[in-house]
């Protein structure tokens, strides 16, 4: 996979963790750092009373599916996938450790969706493959189901809609059984590429984003019965979707925005295209300085999730966006915690009652050397946590 800055910081202190503890040890001895169990030593995870690790120990970790009954949740680490139950520190391994997994997803009790990077050395925007598997016990097999995918999305029935290329400038929609078979082709061709996709709580239509041959973004629907595909907003040029956007019951919700002159890192707003309207607008109840990153729609679409700030120099917190009212709350109290903000690394359980995320302890961004023992510096690597939420507030 084409190295992440990400992941400089988890690098550093990843060497240096064994530096420390290899001490004399044969240099062709393999070492490894054990996970403790969660919240070993530890009371409160920095991210406020309620939220508790689903995952713990070294590893980069991110796209959190939960199974369809809530029991499990499956992630990527380091670009493989595994899966525990919420509960307990039963992991499974479902791929090879060198796999190259981006995104997971359930789509039976026993089966998963995985979503493999481009090649190693191809543009990060080419085309990728989609992958089937299952738990059979110690096997540790994939199934390629298709290649040019572009995007995927949990789709109706455990199956995924999935994003097909279709030449260099187009697209095309399709339905992918939990078995491997594309079983319907939804759409004619979609002029630009679907960077992402995301279907309805009641799984009638489909949001996408597409990238058009002129490089201005689009937003899209599509009736997922008709077959049609409506445009419902064009970007100004230089303003780019991040993720997919989300269709509610309050209409489309996505994030957007563009790089800072400077070089900087960019500076995302959460906009909304209300149902019937083609004119996006700043979305009410977050605020003219909220600074957006990743969104999902819970389960019943009527709450968005949104990882974001209240203005560029707070915080990084997890909120509920109650779409009907208006109304933002702050589900998390960030206490010097790295919430991750990938457009994959955040999840709703199946009932809607918390919200999976992703976040490790704040690096300074230097390398250091320390005494303590691994144990105790777990903090330093991206685990996974669960949220409650009841009604778009803390429990």
């Amino acid at each position: 996979m084409p190295y992440s800055p990400k992941k400089r910081g988890y690098t550093i202190l990843l060497a240096t963790i064994i530096l420390a503890v290899a001490g004399c040890l044969h240099p062709d001895e393999e070492i490894s750092i054990q996970p403790l169990p969660a919240m070993e030593g530890r009371t409160d995870p920095g991210l406020g009373p309620g939220t508790r690790p689903l995952s713990s120990g070294p590893g980069y970790k991110g796209s959190p599916s939960w199974s369809p009954r809530g029991g499990r949740i499956a992630f990527t680490v380091d670009g493989y996938v595994v899966d525990k139950s919420v509960t307990a520190g039963d992991l499974r391994r479902w791929t090879t450790r060198d796999f190259g997994a981006e995104e997971v997803e359930w789509t039976s009790k026993r089966g998963l969706m995985i979503l493999g990077a481009p090649p190693l050395g191809a543009p990060s925007e080419a085309s990728r493959v989609v992958y089937r598997t299952s738990s059979e016990e110690g096997s540790l097999g994939v199934e390629e189901i298709t290649t040019n995918v572009l995007a995927m999305s949990p789709g109706p029935r455990g199956g995924m809609i999935v994003a097909l290329e279709r030449g260099d400038s187009g697209s095309g929609l399709a339905l992918m059984r939990p078995n491997g078979m594309i079983d319907r082709v939804y759409t004619s061709d979609i002029e630009g590429h679907v960077t992402g996709i995301s279907l309805s709580p009641d799984g009638r239509m489909a949001a996408l984003a597409v990238r058009t041959l002129g490089d201005p973004f689009e937003l899209r629907v599509v009736d997922l019965r008709k077959g049609e595909h409506r445009r419902i907003a064009r970007l100004e040029e230089g303003l780019n979707i991040f993720g997919a956007p989300q269709w509610t019951k309050e209409g489309a919700y996505y994030v957007a925005g563009r790089a800072e002159a400077s070089g900087g890192a960019a500076l995302y707003d959460l906009y909304h295209v209300p149902p019937g309207s083609d004119a996006p607008r700043s979305a009410p109840g977050v605020g003219k300085d909220f600074v957006a990153a990743s969104i999902r729609v819970s389960p019943d679409g009527e709450r968005l999730a949104v990882i974001g700030r209240l203005n560029p120099q707070s915080p990084t917190n997890l909120y509920v966006l109650d779409l009907a009212a208006g109304e933002l709350e702050a589900v998390t109290t960030n206490e010097d915690m790295e919430i991750k903000t990938g457009q994959d690394d955040l999840a709703w359980s199946p009932g809607g009652e918390s919200v999976a995320i992703v976040a490790r302890g704040a690096l300074s961004g230097e390398p250091s050397v320390h005494a303590a023992p691994a144990s105790e510096l777990l903090d330093d690597f991206y685990n996974l946590y669960e949220v409650p939420v009841e009604e778009g507030a803390p429990r």
